[in-house]
């Protein structure tokens, strides 16, 4: 019987590696290859076959979103991997692991695993392993607002793949340099290396890669103002995810679509584009992306006038943000929701969500909490010019400092603008998600 199952696991592993990596794989067949790696994993002495069949089935099963399963089955073999002392394979199963993590919003569990990456590959000597770690936690950092950290980790990682050869890598890494830029607002700076990465991707022919710069490109012209710009690299970027069959990213990028439309006060396509994305997100258990969906559907909504269905939103946003445990993205959806309530006259709601808002903002660090306290601030005085003054948690010691440049906002690679003002009692609008 064993000889069968790893007869059958080399098969599969064959049938991947014939394959390239950007050709999708049916989902019978991705089925087929995960029954044979749980097999081949109760055979003993077969982990390095399956730490391979796992190599080759990753890049597949994270473009379908089968990202909660696929940590689980990595922890147990990178558990098993350090059992047998291979640091090598452990430093591998670690890298997939950080991206899984990083896909599903666990950024410090995705920091702790490309940490440990990092130190295996000095250990062995691996330079493009390191330079990897680097790279993604340089990317984390970003995330996390760290960009001083973020810039210097993906300059050290540019050095190495600039010595190294790597093509690939230096594109993947300039794209994250890039995105340092952007998150702080440094446009100008972000552009040069978001261009060099997409020109390197199309050197190298790889068009999931390309297909994530593009999308960043397109955020980038979106936030400049270049909107027809930022709808053509969007679309090129669909077409992309598409041919490899990653409907994740299209969503992702659908709601960036969305975003176009909204800033155009195009509100019925950004309505289908938020929709379609919320279906394919709540289908694959996107929690994340779900949650910005359902944000910027309640957006919609809202000047739409249609009430009920943007508060519903809203709940079910602010839902998901609490399981998450997000702090800054639940402050952000309670501050939307208090813009609806005002719209709807209804004072008291408005001051609780307010209330509830600030208490969660009030000792974050970043740009992106001091965006976020700032627009809660002037919430609080449109609700006092609107109901009369009343005592509040936001009230005392709540002005924030004047915006200085670069003080941009958003939860990950692709934040959305401030909206423009509405003409609804609301005020200003917050963040839109995407």
């Amino acid at each position: 019987m064993e000889r069968v199952i790893i007869a059958n696991a080399r098969y599969w592993l064959d049938y991947l590696n014939a394959r390239a990596e950007d050709d999708p794989v049916p989902e019978p067949d991705i089925r087929g290859v995960a029954r044979a790696l749980e097999a081949v994993m109760t055979v003993s002495e077969t982990w390095p076959l399956a730490q391979s069949l796992a190599s080759a089935l990753h890049p597949h099963v994270e473009r379908r979103g089968y990202w909660a399963d696929w940590d689980d089955f990595l922890q147990g073999l990178t558990a098993h991997t350090r059992r047998g002392s291979d640091p090598a394979a452990e430093a591998e199963l670690l890298t997939m692991r950080g991206e899984i993590q990083r896909q599903r919003g666990a950024y410090q569990a995705a920091v702790n695993s490309y940490r440990r990456a990092w130190w295996l590959c000095r250990r062995t000597g691996d330079q493009t392993g390191r330079a990897r770690a680097l790279s993604n936690l340089g990317d984390l950092y970003r995330l996390q607002g760290r960009f001083r950290r973020a810039e210097v980790l993906c300059r050290g990682a540019l050095a190495l793949f600039e010595a190294l050869g790597d093509t690939a890598r230096l594109a993947y890494t300039e794209n994250h340099l890039g995105l340092v830029y952007y998150d702080q607002g440094r446009w100008s700076e972000a552009l040069p290396h978001l261009a060099r990465s997409e020109a390197l991707w199309q050197q190298v022919g790889d068009p999931h890669g390309r297909a994530k710069t593009l999308q960043n490109l397109g955020v980038l012209h979106r936030r400049t103002g270049d909107l027809e710009a930022a709808l053509d690299y969007f679309r090129q970027a669909i077409r992309h995810y598409r041919a490899v069959g990653d409907e994740i990213h299209v969503a992702r990028t659908q709601l960036n679509v969305g975003n176009v439309y909204l800033n155009q006060s195009d509100l019925l396509r950004a309505e289908r584009a938020y929709s379609q994305a919320e279906a394919v997100l709540k289908r694959t258990g996107d929690s994340l992306d779900l949650a910005r969906a359902r944000h910027n559907l309640g957006i919609v909504y809202t000047r739409l006038n249609d009430w009920t269905e943007a508060e519903t939103c809203f709940e079910r946003a602010l839902e998901q943000w609490r399981n998450r445990g997000d702090t800054w993205n639940l402050a952000n959806t309670l501050g939307e929701l208090v813009g609806l309530q005002l719209t709807r006259g209804r004072w008291a709601e408005a001051q609780g969500r307010l209330d509830e808002a600030w208490e969660l903002v009030s000792a974050g660090r970043g740009v992106h909490y001091d965006r976020l306290r700032r627009e809660l601030a002037r919430r609080r005085q449109e609700l006092c010019r609107l109901a009369g003054p009343r005592p509040s948690s936001i009230q005392k010691g709540s002005e924030a400092a004047p915006s200085q440049p670069g003080d941009e906002v958003g939860p990950g690679a692709d934040p959305g603008p401030t909206s423009v003002d509405s003409a609804a009692a609301a005020g200003r609008r917050l963040t839109l998600l995407g």
